[in-house]
């Protein structure tokens, strides 16, 4: 039985999505938590967190439990284990940090699509699909359309060679990281410097001649409604930790009037 990617239908069709980066609850209790609170998706982190693959794999089982979609950012490009691991545990899609180059895009596609589209490994019969196999060509298929395969673009050269990496087929989005993008610009920490800005704008355009998805992390509603009205669809929406900050901070600045 193959997940259905709900997530992934509806970028296809024309739909935002929204959802968060977890990178530091390790309890696979989050998934179902964000499912309640009705995000389309979220984000397992594995770049920037302390998490194992033991504990992505419960995150992800618990995120098919619940019907939300986990995309994973493994921990880097470099490697297919690093990508096909996630993939064969059930995640519904891989966001790809550090894409610089149309060779890295190649890579992600041979190591994540099966054949013909690309060259993943063979293991059917596990997560991803309940254990049962299935007819070998149809599940191949069915994998290949609802496995969503996102690249990361926070670095300049990425920006600068985004047609060329775009072009190669298999590829669903570009998101973009605008923190480290300002930082390849030279701008750190300035995501609404002007030279970012046109920075992110040519990812829209060239992902809209591309016919690829457009996406990027933001941190606030303001700055969510700011791109999808220049056409980003993809959005990634705060992390578990400054959630979970902003309403303790507000709860607990609440509580102290109380005794003011």
């Amino acid at each position: 039985m193959i997940f259905k990617n709900r997530m992934k239908q509806s970028l296809k069709e024309g739909k935002v999505v929204f959802g968060p980066m977890v990178s530091e609850i390790r309890s696979p209790g989050i998934a179902l938590l964000l499912a309640q609170a009705g995000f389309d998706f979220f984000f397992i982190d594995m770049e920037h967190s302390c998490f194992t693959m033991e504990t992505m794999s419960d995150m992800v089982l618990a995120a098919r439990a619940a019907g939300i979609p986990a995309i994973v950012r493994p921990s880097s490009r470099k490697s297919h284990e690093y990508l096909s691991r996630p993939l064969d545990i059930g995640a519904s899609g891989l966001l790809v940090p550090q894409i610089q180059s149309r060779q890295d895009a190649e890579n992600v596609v041979a190591w994540c699509r099966y054949f013909p589209m690309g060259e993943r490994g063979m293991a059917l019969a596990r997560q991803h699909t309940f254990f049962e196999a299935g007819t070998t060509s149809e599940t191949m298929k069915q994998l290949n359309e609802e496995v969503l395969i996102a690249l990361q673009i926070e670095h300049r050269d990425a920006v600068e060679n985004l047609p060329e990496i775009l072009s190669v087929p298999g590829i669903d989005a570009a998101f973009v990281g605008p923190e480290d993008l300002a930082a390849s610009l030279g701008k750190p920490g300035q995501t609404s410097h002007p030279d970012v800005e046109q920075a992110v704008r040519r990812v829209i355009t060239v992902c809209r001649d591309k016919g690829i998805i457009p996406g990027i992390h933001t941190g606030s509603v303001d700055k969510a409604k700011h791109w999808i009205d220049q056409g980003m669809k993809f959005v990634g929406f705060g992390t578990d930790i400054k959630l979970i900050l902003q309403v303790c901070k507000s709860s607990v600045k609440e509580l102290r009037s109380l005794t003011a």
